[in-house]
């Protein structure tokens, strides 16, 4: 019976041993860490700093700018006035297919029965507006003049 309370006993020793020392090497892991972290805070001119992101530059053709304006200015002098939401589609790809190939192009419903087509082509802008107070085209050129016109005729009451 002596001899099985000395195991036992030296058995609970051993697992004391044991949960200590991995306590110990857990606690020195965690110092380590936090000690390079530390190191990386205080003096980041050592490590590696990050790649600089490099720009992609879209080089566009000067007659892809004017053929927009060209498009809008005619848009302009047509005084489209449709403020039927379901003709968006059809003046949208009219006016989309003359232009330049990368234009893009969104229609967007907005409250009140309000609704707009966008067109965009790099920095340059055409708007087609249909509001409560009228129907209002927006032009941005490529040297940033805004051209505009308004129809603001009230919508007839059915």
């Amino acid at each position: 019976m002596a001899k099985l309370l000395l195991c036992i006993l030296l058995l609970i020793a051993v697992y004391a041993v044991w949960k200590v020392w991995f306590k110990i090497k857990i606690n020195r892991t965690f110092q380590k860490s936090c000690q390079d972290i530390a190191n990386i805070v205080q003096d980041p001119t050592t490590h590696k700093a990050p790649r600089p992101v490099e720009e992609v530059v879209e080089e566009v053709a000067e007659y892809e700018q004017q053929l927009f304006d060209d498009i809008a200015e005619i848009f302009l002098s047509l005084k489209v006035s449709s403020h039927d939401p379901e003709d968006a589609e059809t003046i949208q790809q009219e006016v989309l297919n003359k232009m330049p190939a990368k234009a893009h192009t969104q229609i967007r419903q907005l409250d009140l029965g309000e609704w707009s087509i966008y067109w965009s082509f790099c920095e340059q802008s055409l708007e087609y507006y249909v509001g409560k107070y009228g129907v209002f085209i927006t032009h941005v050129d490529r040297f940033g003049r805004e051209h505009k016109y308004n129809n603001s005729e009230q919508f007839k009451a059915d």
